[in-house]
């Protein structure tokens, strides 16, 4: 899937449309004004609305119906987003031209980047980076999003790898006309941190309806992959596609010895529902991890990380049985308060949004320092000048809204993003969990993670989302629900009463009695082998610090070894090198 469009806000004709057969890149010579679109494993939908044209690329999940189009676009020139996100689920790109305009957006979540260069009378729109910066002939790579993304993983704010691409902000969309082109749109997630209406256990069973309702629209009516591991997002999938009687299989991946395999294995099999196991062995790490990774990179433009080679490896192998799968990303998120610093919060990140004071800044400034005060000597103020505007803006806000409004508009597609674009090479990944009307459901209640309180430590706090997951379980597949997790407790054990004694137990045996160190995705084993060939494939390239921390990790890696730093350093390396080097090449 792949749009681009080049045109001038003065053009005195309207858009054009072009469909790209699959394979075929840009003509060497694009035509202005016109929309090129290539459908891949998507669909590219056409609908006459208001006046205008509405186009869907990518995999919308919803009704068609007059009635939900004409409050979408109630007027020629608006769209309500609100409507939009609620009635069409899903990940997908949308175009609604009329009368010389262009209006260009993604779905709820922003998981599809759109991204835009602007220079006098002309915009150029993409849904590849890498591909304006080709046709642009941009070649200038921005200190500050390096320096974003070393200090937080990703980009805190909408700079890509290129200093005069932008990626377009969450939740807001391009509008190209006569007066020029700029970004417009009013949603904003945080209208629907309401405050909880209900606090009883009751509300669990009227979620549990709601969320069977729901993610029963995203069930295809062909066969269809649903990731079952060993917690309870896949599985509470697997109970509402059981509960709706629909044809499905169900998969994981990891090491034969990892229990995000044997347990599904052993489950699938006593509910008898089709398993397929992809493994990651030894014969995976020396075959095929290298190139797995190296084609995970690519296919994000770079936005993703070295630690994640078994998903490009599972999304091709998944791709030759079906052509939809369903997981539970985003569905922990929802229910929990996020705790940990790891690759998805750094520890940075959450100074900024858990610190009393202004000891972030200090903070920030240090870390700076030691990579090259010079390199970044203006990059660093600019950026602690724009954090602290962006938490101004949310003076009077509870802590973990304020948190939360940056997981929805930034964390959701900057970290989960990249994995699902590069499944979308393969095959379509639906998440049902990343839902606007179950999600405002869900905050009518206590059991929304919006209402934990921020970056809670207390087990048993945390562990209320379970509560919605035991619960819908238990009302949609009774035989799931005494099935233990890999946690080493059941669905049952969270939810009956006289049986806490033994969730307790369970709990502690598994962490202090059974706990194992298993590299369950064979990430440090992949490390372990082919640090050296990244490291060296890296080269000198990039800024002396950066490969002074790419050769540490050039070093023997022993095993045990914490490898995070190593990825992440890796992954900055290679994305600042390839983004130097703007060649036809690149796979769109």
């Amino acid at each position: 899937m792949f749009f681009y469009i080049d045109i001038l806000h003065t053009q005195d004709k309207g858009v054009n449309l072009s469909a790209l057969p699959l394979g075929e890149g840009l003509p060497a010579s694009v035509t202005d004004g016109t929309l090129y679109v290539r459908q891949g494993k998507q669909r590219l939908l056409q609908f006459e609305v208001a006046g205008g044209q509405l186009l869907l690329l990518g995999d919308p999940v919803f009704s068609p119906s007059e009635q939900v189009f004409g409050a979408m676009i109630p007027a020629p020139g608006k769209v309500d987003q609100d409507v939009l996100f609620r009635e069409i689920k899903g990940h997908y790109y949308w175009f609604y031209i009329r009368d010389k305009q262009l209006y260009c957006g993604s779905s709820f979540g922003a998981v599809f980047p759109v991204y835009y260069y602007r220079t006098g009378s002309r915009i150029a729109i993409s849904s590849s980076s890498r591909i304006l910066a080709e046709k642009m002939g941009l070649d200038e790579r921005d200190k500050r999003n390096l320096l974003e993304r070393l200090l937080f993983n990703y980009t805190f704010f909408n700079s890509t790898w290129w200093k005069e691409i932008k990626l377009l902000e969450a939740h807001r969309y391009l509008h190209v006309a006569d007066g020029g082109a700029g970004v417009a749109g009013s949603f904003e997630i945080s209208d629907y941190f309401t405050a909880p209406e209900d606090f009883s256990r009751d509300s669990l069973h009227e979620l549990s309806r709601i969320f069977q309702e729901e993610t029963q629209k995203f069930f295809p009516e062909a066969t269809f992959g649903i990731s079952l591991t060993g917690g309870f997002d896949g599985r509470t999938l697997v109970a509402a596609a059981r509960k709706a009687n629909r044809d499905f299989f169900t998969y994981s991946f990891g090491r034969p010895d990892s229990t995000d395999v044997s347990l599904p294995a052993r489950q699938a099999a006593r509910l008898n529902v089709p398993y397929f196991p992809i493994f990651l062995d030894d014969q995976y790490v020396a075959q095929h991890s290298l190139e797995s990774a190296w084609s995970f990179m690519d296919r994000t433009e770079y936005n993703g990380n070295f630690g994640r080679p078994h998903y490009y490896y599972a999304a091709g192998r998944l791709a030759e049985k079906t052509n939809v799968i369903l997981t539970g990303n985003f569905g922990s998120e929802l229910f929990r308060a996020l705790h940990l610093p790891g690759v998805m919060m750094s520890e940075h990140l959450i100074r900024v949004f858990a610190s009393q004071d202004n000891s972030w800044k200090d903070e920030l400034s240090r870390y700076t320092r030691q990579l090259d005060a010079d390199f970044f000597s203006e990059e660093i103020d600019a950026l602690i000048a724009d954090i602290e505007a962006y938490i101004d803006k949310m003076k009077g806000w509870e802590a973990n809204h304020k948190f939360y409004h940056f997981v929805f508009n930034e964390i959701f597609r900057k970290y989960f993003g990249p994995e699902l674009v590069m499944q979308s090479h393969f095959l379509n990944n639906r998440t049902p969990y990343l839902n606007l009307h179950f999600f405002r459901q869900l905050n009518r209640t206590i059991w929304s993670g919006v209402h934990s309180r921020l970056f809670e430590k207390q087990k048993s706090k945390r562990m209320k989302g379970q509560m919605f997951y035991a619960t819908f379980i238990k009302q949609a597949d009774p035989d799931l629900f005494y099935l233990n997790t890999n946690k080493g407790y059941s669905p049952a054990d969270v939810l009956t009463p006289w049986r806490l004694p033994i969730l307790a137990g369970r709990v502690v045996w598994h962490k202090y009695l059974n706990h194992k160190e298993i590299d369950d995705n064979s990430v440090h084993a992949f490390i372990q082998r082919n640090h050296q060939a990244i490291s060296g494939a890296i080269g000198h390239s990039v800024p002396p610090f950066l490969r002074a921390l790419c050769e540490k990790a050039d070093l023997e890696i022993p095993a045990g070894q914490h490898i995070d730093k190593h990825i992440k350093h890796f992954s900055i390396g290679a994305g600042w090198m390839k983004a130097g080097i703007v060649q036809p090449e690149f796979q769109q």
